[in-house]
């Protein structure tokens, strides 16, 4: 499956190209059998077109495949082993990996130099030099190990099987589950993510020089909490946000999370001040959660990055709109009044008991009243099927007034469409909401400024399950969705900003 180009294209490519992989330490056994889930099942899942190999002392039988006792056992060549089994066994398996030419191993077990224990360091230094020893690549210990949609190479059976443009290294594991999910959400998709724990060979400089340079990734994503060589770090940062834009999370920034990072990975964090310089300095875009991560990340990827500041924020709501005016401004973004002519272009279509005109715009009335059009024009249709079809024709006539009132506003650069579902004085039907918020949607659609729709205040489970549909819709529409105003503007600043500095960075993302 390796061809000559891929593997011209950087040193590392190999490892995600594997013709056959191993689970040493798959088991039937309750205990471990989120091992056959991650290893098995997702490989299965994803139709990895190589073969695949289980290996426990034990033998038997797993899925139609058979259990070898020994990896010698294995009646093939092995390119990619990966090993579960206690740590203090490792130094054998890895030997055995050595001997049979295996390529790379994953080292998914944890106890090792992240406990800070003497013996438990010396144990993953040995297990270093043995793999040095037949030029094995150690993604890990302690850490999840690769998915590539692309390759077919799962890792969670419920990650997607389809491809996207996001690089994403991560030194959790767990953090990759948790990056995934809530990205997939929001209509984001992968090219590639290696989660490498301890990095006690492949490390976070190897895998930011991977991407800068791999041709299947437009945007770099990383969680750090830690690195051994600060110079070849910033070195390695600084190409990656030249060639790329480049979005990192230093996990283990305050003083009681660096002591967290040094017990989970082992990881040198240092001075969050000195992070701080150097992500400045290289360029790259800092986060300080998953959730700002991936808000930055439908930024960069959804969002035709605005010309300056300027913002009108629309929405249900007048506390709503006065709160999201905050959080807008407090990100400084500007909302200038609107001017006197488009005010009056409003006042001929949107009642102004009720309203806000003069940005934030509270167009609760305008809201009701198509609404209640799209209620009276469902008839026997599922929302879903009547929202595709008005999709077709584009927003309705009151909704396509405001926003050709918008496109007339002298240097509006940014249009915030938002509804906050709490704040409905009863609980309302998912056929009420989305006949409300809906027509929103297909506002936001059809605008031709950059705009945003931001679906917030989800505060309880029947709103959040009446949201359910609508949220998906937008995904598949191909909106930025934001599910909280704060993380709205967050993003709309950094996406400014990051314009600003490196337009033709996001000039060839969006054209590509």
């Amino acid at each position: 499956m390796t061809s000559d180009s891929q593997s011209a294209a950087h040193p590392l490519d190999y490892i995600f190209h594997p013709r056959s992989v191993a689970v040493v330490g798959i088991s039937a056994d309750l205990p471990k059998i989120w091992i056959r889930r991650l290893y098995l099942d997702s490989l299965i899942q994803s139709g990895y077109p190589g073969q695949i190999y289980l290996v426990n002392p034990k033998g038997g039988e797993m899925a139609g495949l058979p259990i070898y006792r020994s990896l010698k056992d294995i009646p093939g060549e092995v390119d990619h082993v990966v090993i579960s089994i206690p740590a203090p066994y490792t130094p054998g398996i890895m030997a055995e990996c050595r001997d049979m030419g295996v390529k790379v191993a994953h080292v998914f077990a944890s106890g090792y130099a992240e406990t800070g224990e003497a013996e438990r360091i010396e144990l993953q230094d040995r297990l270093v030099a043995i793999a040095r020893q037949g030029n094995i690549r150690v993604i890990g210990p302690n850490c999840l190990g690769i998915y590539y949609p692309k390759g077919k190479i799962g890792l969670i059976p419920d990650f997607p099987a389809d491809p996207g443009p996001i690089g994403f290294l991560c030194q959790s594991g767990g953090n990759v589950a948790y990056m995934v999910r809530h990205a997939v959400a929001r209509g984001l998709r992968f090219s590639k993510i290696v989660s490498y724990g301890n990095a006690c060979d492949i490390n976070e400089c190897d895998l930011l020089d991977y991407f800068a340079a791999d041709p299947e990734t437009k945007v770099i994503a990383a969680y750090i909490e830690g690195a051994r060589d600060g110079r070849r770090l910033k070195e390695a940062l600084a190409r990656a946000a030249a060639a790329k834009p480049t979005v990192v999370l230093k996990g283990g920034y305050t003083a009681g999370g660096s002591r967290a990072a040094a017990s989970h990975t082992g990881s040198l964090a240092g001075a969050d001040a000195v992070w701080d310089g150097l992500l400045t300095q290289v360029g790259a875009i800092r986060t300080y959660s998953i959730e700002e991560m991936v808000d930055i990340l439908v930024a960069l990827l959804r969002v035709r990055p605005p010309r300056g500041f300027n913002t009108c924020a629309v929405g249900n709501g007048g506390g709503a709109s006065v709160m999201a005016t905050d959080e807008l401004e407090r990100a400084g973004l500007r909302l200038a009044p609107i001017p006197g002519e488009i005010r009056e272009g409003l006042k001929d279509f949107i009642d102004l008991a009720n309203s806000m005109l003069r940005n934030p715009i509270d167009i609760s009335p305008l809201a009701t009243v198509v609404g209640f059009e799209y209620l009276m024009d469902l008839g026997s249709r599922r929302f879903e099927e009547m929202l595709r079809e008005k999709l077709a024709k584009g927003p309705s006539v009151h909704w396509a007034r405001l926003n050709a009132q918008l496109q007339k506003w002298p240097g509006l650069d940014l249009v915030i469409y938002h509804h906050g579902f709490d704040v409905s004085p009863m609980p309302l039907s998912e056929l009420m909401v989305n006949c409300i918020v809906g027509p929103m949607a297909l506002a936001a659609k059809a605008c031709e400024l950059p705009n945003a729709i931001v679906l917030h205040s989800i505060g309880n489970d029947h709103t959040w399950q009446s949201s359910a549909e609508l949220r998906g819709l937008c995904v598949e529409f191909g909106l930025p969705l934001f599910l909280s105003m704060r993380g709205a503007a967050t993003a709309m600043r950094a996406l400014i900003d990051y314009n600003l500095a490196h337009p033709e960075k996001l000039a060839a993302l969006h054209s590509s």
